[in-house]
């Protein structure tokens, strides 16, 4: 008796989307540009640098203090915001092979969802990043909810649909306590379920002490692979041999 993996879950930052961008000062310079104020760029690439050593790294400071880019890198200035927005998403890229990868898992029946620590939206929860980046993309539709300290979102609306998620957090591991709750209302259990992301404490430990497999993106992460993954990726092409395999293990191999 086999026991089929049936849903799997990804991070968003240095997993679905290529991080490079985010040190990008082309995103600066096009926004100001736009705006005609193109001697402000230097001033706002050093401010963002400013939150990215306050914060450690550029994708925490995107997914939890987004506030702050508004306020202390635009000035609260909400032309510039619009502009953020909408130069955002064409600057960031998509890891390589993602869409391909996503396809494949689709066709073969896991269901997708997206789980991130995204604490602080700027804008309309429905127009936030991780969204517009997905739509850019030609991502969204590949995946179910957007699971999130801010609630769990429905991809097809953009709206909130539950809010058991709302205060819950990746890196307390409390988002994975909702989760497995959630998937046992759908019938899945944690041995069927996969979770994908590059961060060890937040990705990858919290969900596998809950009983969910793990694989840990090492793509663009400096994180090293932790003791509690159950496997280590470097490019996406390898994740479906890997979900295949597991799938095909009789239930006493699992």
């Amino acid at each position: 008796m086999t026991h089929r993996i049936r849903w799997c879950g990804f991070d968003y930052g240095e997993t679905l989307m290529d991080p490079s961008g985010l040190r990008n000062p082309l995103l600066w310079g096009d926004i100001y540009k736009a705006l005609g104020r193109p001697e402000l760029a230097a001033d706002k690439i050093h401010a963002y640098r400013v939150l990215r050593d306050t914060y450690g790294e550029y994708y925490t400071v995107k997914e939890g203090h987004r506030h702050e880019v508004l306020s202390f890198v635009m000035d609260g200035d909400e032309e510039a915001q619009q502009a953020f927005m909408e130069a955002e998403p064409r600057l960031l890229d998509q890891g390589e092979h993602v869409h391909k990868t996503l396809q494949t898992l689709h066709e073969a029946g896991l269901v997708l969802d997206v789980v991130s620590e995204l604490i602080r939206t700027v804008g309309p929860i429905d127009q936030n990043v991780i969204l517009r980046f997905l739509t850019a993309h030609n991502l969204r539709h590949f995946f179910r909810y957007l699971i999130t300290p801010l609630g769990k979102i429905d991809m097809f609306t953009g709206i909130v649909i539950d809010e058991r998620y709302c205060g819950q957090t990746k890196s307390a591991g409390t988002i994975y306590d909702i989760l497995v709750d959630d998937l046992a209302e759908q019938n899945i259990s944690p041995d069927q379920a996969i979770m994908i992301g590059d961060r060890p404490s937040t990705d990858i430990e919290p969900a596998h002490a809950r009983g969910l497999r793990t694989i840990q993106y090492s793509g663009y992460s400096h994180w090293p692979p932790s003791p509690a993954t159950d496997a280590v990726i470097y490019d996406f092409n390898e994740l479906f041999p890997i979900v295949d395999a597991w799938m095909r293990l009789p239930k006493s191999s699992q």
